[in-house]
């Protein structure tokens, strides 16, 4: 059963990839400005706020930064999840960073056999998050116009994430108490750093164009306007929905048109969680090497979305937003 579902799920995905490519050629100049736009979007906003902090979580990690921070906060990962000391390195580098700094540094730390699949599995329940700029400057100040929401759709975040890890908490482990070992030799430190951070940099990249014109396709068939004719009210919201389940920011500029902003808000901080198919490919990319699955992860990043979305909804009533 399991060869044939695999086997229907490639004819099926093989069909959207083939209308996928007679749409692109049935409307070439709609797509090559869609595509213009995402790659404006990675240019502008993704890559100058992401980059510096890739590079620089690698050059923490390969200087050996981890053992630092592990022996720090690791004893709380042990006693909540059971997860390695380590895994606290992890999380404060997500945190910091964003999307997909985690999946990243959990694949570096399995290939260095720091640790194994079963606990890689269990640090990506958690230690997977969007970072503070995006979540105060893009979302908060950009797009709601109100600072107050980015701290609430922050705050839901991260505590949804905390959360989430309890949910996948390890059966067994906290046993782990070792951490990355960085190479004795340094020539060539910043060079790896620097081709390491560019080549994962430029997977992101791919990921939101792809993503973006995804997203363009809906409206290209005119799914939006079927949704506002059939919906009423709540057509605002299956947009975000919808939106929101490909590519995050998208989703976040669709969420911001709700009326009732407790739910605009709740909507914005569950896409944020989830981050959409665009960082779901994000982070398969790298935690595939740890022997996760695609479902695997989009399972983890689904639960922690419906914990952010109750989480931020509490905070915008007490709050009144």
């Amino acid at each position: 059963m399991a060869v044939k579902g695999a086997r229907i799920g490639k004819i099926i995905a093989a069909a959207g990839v083939a209308a996928f490519m007679v749409m692109m050629l049935a409307a070439p100049s709609f797509y090559l400005d869609s595509a213009r736009r995402g790659l404006s979007l990675y240019a502008t906003s993704v890559l100058p706020s992401l980059f510096p902090f890739y590079f620089c979580s690698l050059l923490l990690t390969y200087i050996g930064a981890a053992k630092t921070v592990s022996g720090l906060l690791g004893k709380p990962m042990q006693l909540l999840y059971r997860a390695p000391k380590v895994s606290a390195y992890v999380l404060a580098l997500s945190m910091l960073s964003g999307y997909p700094v985690g999946a990243s540094m959990t694949a570096e730390l399995y290939a260095a056999g720091v640790i194994d699949s079963k606990e890689a599995k269990c640090i990506a329940s958690f230690a997977s998050t969007s970072g503070p700029i995006f979540m105060l400057g893009t979302v908060g100040s950009a797009i709601f116009g109100d600072m107050r929401v980015g701290a609430v759709v922050l705050a839901a975040h991260y505590i949804s994430a905390l959360l989430n890890g309890l949910i996948y908490r390890m059966r067994k482990g906290g046993e782990n108490t070792k951490t990355f070992v960085p190479p004795q030799e340094y020539d060539d430190l910043l060079s790896k750093t620097i081709s390491t951070s560019t080549l994962n940099m430029l997977y992101v990249g791919g990921y939101i164009v792809l993503c973006g014109m995804l997203v363009d396709t809906l409206s290209l068939v005119g799914l939006n306007n079927v949704i506002s004719a059939h919906l009423g009210d709540a057509a605002e919201s299956m947009q975000a929905l919808i939106c929101g389940a490909i590519e995050m920011t998208r989703g976040c500029l669709a969420a911001a048109e709700c009326t009732y902003r407790p739910l605009a808000v709740a909507l914005a901080a569950g896409i944020v969680s989830l981050g959409g198919l665009s960082v779901t490919l994000q982070n398969f990319t790298f935690l595939s090497k740890c022997g996760m699955k695609a479902y695997e992860v989009a399972i983890r990043k689904t639960t922690q979305c419906i914990l952010a979305f109750v989480v931020a909804f509490l905070l915008a009533l007490v709050c009144k937003l």
